[in-house]
């Protein structure tokens, strides 16, 4: 009998001690975390006010299904001035731990409010109901176990609004997306400071990235996939053009052109 009764407690202790492992391990799906920050090429504006409702990542899987899958990183409104994002400054517009695995879409919902200011007057930017649901972003995006994935979105505000024949603004996103790590820059010092200039980084027969010289003559072109180009400096008056060739830009780093000295006509 105490044979008996000590193999029972035996057997009890055991199962505890199994229960026990069993209570610490995982319960669901390795996380980590997706970081999106967004930049933007020049336009011929003063301000470019976009309300941002919500911000989420799409799970590979079914493509074609736009309703599941899709992880939020950011579900409040905020407006961001699209001109205060230039020359290599970034700021985040989503951030959350999601299942770590494989994404390939970001979705924008953009809300009412959105707005330019152009000559010192503001006017409504209308967006077409279709972007309400969403702007859908196509990338590669790998969210590592307890790690973070940055990705970065150049928001292209020249080539995104439109001023129609009504008089009205039209947004017509063109966004590119791509992870800080494959993403690589252009910068440097446009000379005479101060100068006007606008700047094309290009392989033929594309142009891949834009900026515009700040007041001190820097500037950054951002989100360029690696690869040589040509850099195009187009001043507003006074100065010729100017073009660098041979610019070789790797993947997560800033390739400096130095000082670029304009010629005067």
């Amino acid at each position: 009998m105490r044979t008996r009764r000590n193999l029972g407690i035996m057997l009890a202790l055991v199962m505890v001690a199994v229960l026990a492992g069993c209570a610490k391990s995982p319960t669901g799906p390795a996380m980590g975390t997706m970081r999106v920050q967004m930049t933007d090429a020049p336009g011929d504006f003063q301000a470019v006010n976009l309300v941002i409702t919500q911000v989420s990542a799409h799970i590979a899987g079914d493509e074609a299904d736009t309703t599941s899958g899709w992880e939020i990183l950011k579900s409040d409104a905020e407006t961001f001035d699209l001109l205060t994002l230039r020359n290599g400054v970034f700021t985040t517009i989503g951030m959350a731990k999601l299942p770590a695995g494989h994404y390939t879409q970001i979705r924008l919902k953009l809300g009412a409010g959105s707005n330019v200011v152009v000559g010192g007057v503001t006017y409504p930017l209308t967006i077409p109901s279709g972007l309400q649901t969403g702007l859908k972003l196509i990338g590669q995006f790998d969210v590592p176990a307890n790690g973070l994935v940055d990705v970065a979105l150049e928001f292209d505000a020249a080539r995104s609004i439109d001023l129609t024949g009504a008089g009205t603004y039209l947004l017509q996103p063109t966004v590119k997306v791509m992870p800080f790590s494959t993403a690589g820059a252009i910068s440097g010092t446009v000379l005479p400071a101060g100068t006007p200039t606008s700047i094309y980084a290009i392989q033929s027969p594309d142009t891949l990235g834009t900026a515009a010289a700040g007041a001190d003559g820097s500037f950054t072109v951002s989100v360029l996939p690696a690869g040589t180009y040509s850099v195009a400096f187009h001043p507003a008056a006074g100065f010729r053009d100017t073009t660098l060739t041979g610019v070789l830009v790797t993947s997560g780093h800033t390739t400096s052109v130095g000082n670029v000295q304009l010629t005067a006509k």
